[in-house]
């Protein structure tokens, strides 16, 4: 998956909280043209990530609500393991963990888990 693909996913999880985005929304918060997002959304749809209607937006089915979940886990464990454990200050711990996450393994997101003692709920 790309990394232009988990960005829509994690987009659509964060403001559809289990609703449907509206396409001009998804082009506004991720500055991207609506051409672009008609593109990508029917590239998900197409994958069974997200259920596409029109005039109403996108929202992530069961796999792609498992898909952003896993996503946003490994962003937040970047987050902590370079805060916490290499001392990166709060405001700069974000953008490192946005590219991070993209390339990340889930294997090696499970491990750096347990090596940093992350504590999940």
């Amino acid at each position: 998956m790309s990394q232009s693909q988990e960005d829509y996913m994690k987009f659509i999880h964060k403001y559809g909280e289990g609703d449907y985005v509206s396409n001009k929304h998804i082009s506004e918060g991720l500055l991207v043209a609506p051409s672009s997002v008609s593109e990508m959304i029917s590239r998900l749809d197409r994958d069974g990530l997200v259920d596409y209607r029109p005039y109403h937006g996108a929202k992530l089915t069961q796999r792609g609500q498992e898909r952003a979940q896993a996503i946003i886990r490994k962003h937040l464990i970047w987050e902590y393991l370079l805060e916490t454990k290499l001392g990166y200050a709060k405001d700069e711990v974000h953008d490192l963990a946005e590219v991070l996450e993209h390339a990340t393994p889930a294997d090696l997101a499970d491990r750096l888990a347990e090596f940093i003692e992350y504590p999940e709920d």
